[in-house]
Parts: C-alpha cells; sequence; structure tokens
C-alpha cells in the first residue's frame, strides 16, 4: 500500500513539475548591457507567462529616476513602463514579478548604457 502511495505521489510530482516553474525573464528592451546613442521612451520585461509587476527601480549613479508602475494593469506576458528622460549614464534596472500562474515571485536586475551621439562617436574612433 505504501509503494502504490509512494509510487502515485513521485508520478504527480513529475507529471505536474511544469506547472510548478516560475516566470522567467525572456528579454528586455533595451537589452540588457546595450549601449545605446539615444535615450529610449520605455522599458519592456518579456516573460514566459503572465506576470504582474511587483517593483521596478531604475537608477543611474547611485540615484534613483522615478518610474510609474500601473498596480491596475491586468498580468500580461510583457510589461512595458514609460520613462522619463534619460540622461547620458549607466542604468540599472531591478524588478520583480509576481506569476499569476503560481503567486511565486520572480526578481532580477540588469543594465544599459546611454552613451548618447558625442560619445558614440568618439567611442567609434
Amino acid at each position: 500500500m505504501v509503494k502504490h502511495w509512494l509510487l502515485a505521489a513521485v508520478t504527480g510530482v513529475i507529471l505536474a513539475g511544469p506547472a510548478f516553474g516560475h516566470a522567467k525573464l525572456r528579454s528586455t528592451i533595451p537589452a540588457a548591457d546595450a549601449q545605446l546613442r539615444v535615450a529610449p521612451e520605455s522599458l519592456s520585461l518579456s516573460f514566459n507567462e503572465d506576470v504582474r509587476l511587483a517593483q521596478l527601480s531604475l537608477s543611474v549613479g547611485g540615484k534613483a529616476i522615478p518610474v510609474t508602475l500601473d498596480r491596475g494593469a491586468p498580468a500580461a506576458a510583457e510589461v512595458t513602463v514609460k520613462l522619463p528622460a534619460l540622461a547620458v549614464g549607466i542604468y540599472q534596472v531591478q524588478w520583480s514579478a509576481l506569476s499569476s500562474a503560481d503567486g511565486h515571485v520572480t526578481k532580477g536586475s540588469f543594465s544599459f548604457t546611454i552613451l548618447g551621439p558625442a560619445t558614440a562617436r568618439m567611442a567609434a574612433r
């Protein structure tokens, strides 16, 4: 009897495995480590499943840049946030997202650089 219960439990975990997967970040725009000549107007994060963005922070040189999250937005696989005008610099993005499928929180960070037109020309020399 115990063997049958154990076999059923193991089989159930194996078959249900994909349902317990956490949301994973697939890509971002701008991409991680991107070097841009022009500041982006928005930031997009694409996930493998629907999420609600719980937190998003943007900073440059340790200084926080205010961004507004739409807390009432429905869960989606792609989340886009409008950005304020950004100057030349290296920007750090930290985010956390709540999976609508399993309720787990996923976190991550990445950076991108705005070179500006003059800096980009100098770097090309």
